[in-house]
C-alpha cells in the first residue's frame, strides 16, 4: 500500500512540472491537425476516384477487345424439397 501511495504523490509532483498549452496555442494546433486531415483525405480520395476510374476504363477496353463468345447462362431445375412418401405393403 505505501508504494502505491507513493507513487501517487510522485505522480502528483510531475502533473506540477508539465508545461501546458495557451488556449490560443491548443486552438492554432487543433486547427492545423483538422487541416491537415482534410488535405490528406482529398488527396486520397482523389487518388482512389482516379484508380478506380482507371481500372474501369481498363476493363472497358478489354471488353471491347475480347470479341470471343460469351457462354449461355445455365439454369438449373429447382431440387424438389418434398420428402418421398412410404408405400406399405
Amino acid at each position: 500500500m505505501r508504494k502505491i501511495i507513493q507513487f501517487l504523490q510522485e505522480v502528483k509532483v510531475e502533473f506540477h512540472n508539465i508545461a501546458w498549452p495557451k488556449r490560443e496555442t491548443l486552438i492554432q494546433l487543433t486547427f492545423v491537425v483538422i487541416s491537415i486531415s482534410i488535405i490528406i483525405s482529398l488527396i486520397l480520395g482523389g487518388m482512389d476516384f482516379i484508380f478506380t476510374q482507371s481500372f474501369n476504363l481498363l476493363g472497358t477496353q478489354a471488353n471491347k477487345q475480347n470479341n470471343s463468345i460469351v457462354p449461355p447462362i445455365v439454369t438449373i431445375a429447382p431440387v424438389s424439397t418434398a420428402t418421398p412418401s412410404i408405400i406399405k405393403k
